[in-house]
């Protein structure tokens, strides 16, 4: 009889374990899946995003364009790389970036530069959200014109004309494109900006930063 019921303990104690564990690990499953899901990562989720490159005034937020995008206008459009450490889709895009500016950097690295594009200057923003100033990384929301909270994001910021005051007008690209190799992608890409640059070019002379 004790023999039974040292037994049946045992038994009780293992099932209890497996349960226990069963439980942790659905827990951190949980916890894991809630990270890689709203990890902003459209390639990894194997998301196709259907937007259009269309410019907008108006934030995705409704809120002001930050001041480091305002000041910057000055010199030349703004050109947004927003990307993180764990997204398979930011790999893709990264040397994709490289090549239509000519530049070089880490992924980790935080990047403010001035380029030429088609003798235009560009000024460059590289926002790794992991690694990077909080104004920065606020400046995501601000700018998913989609509202699809998802990375890598490309934001091309220039200057528009709207009901008689020029104003900064952009648009935002997200994931791979949407097309299939790294020559289309710098095709689209390149389209994109030499349309922003003649924009930009039509009315950078009205411009006033602080008049926005």
């Amino acid at each position: 009889m004790k023999k039974m019921l040292a037994l049946q303990i045992c038994a009780l104690i293992v099932v209890s374990g497996s349960l226990a564990g069963m439980l942790f690990s659905t827990e951190v499953f949980n916890e894991v899946h809630s990270r890689i899901v709203s990890v902003l990562c459209l390639s990894c989720l194997k998301l196709e995003p259907k937007t259009t490159h269309d410019f907008t005034f108006e934030t995705a937020t409704d809120d002001t364009h930050p001041d480091f995008i305002l000041e910057n206008l000055t010199k030349g459009l703004v050109f947004l790389h927003f990307s993180e450490d764990v997204c398979h889709g930011c790999e893709i895009m990264h040397p994709v970036i490289e090549q239509l500016f000519n530049i070089k950097f880490e992924k980790d690295e935080m990047v403010y530069r001035i380029v030429k594009f088609e003798n235009a200057d560009i000024i460059y923003f590289y926002i790794n959200i992991d690694h990077t100033t909080k104004e920065l990384r606020e400046s995501l929301p601000i700018y998913d014109k989609e509202h699809i909270g998802g990375l890598p994001m490309f934001s091309i910021v220039t200057l528009g004309y709207d009901h008689g005051r020029i104003k900064p007008y952009y648009t935002s690209l997200y994931g791979t494109l949407n097309v299939d190799n790294n020559d289309e992608r710098i095709s689209l890409l390149t389209e994109l900006m030499q349309e922003s640059i003649d924009v930009y070019n039509q009315n950078w002379e009205g411009y006033d930063p602080d008049q926005q």
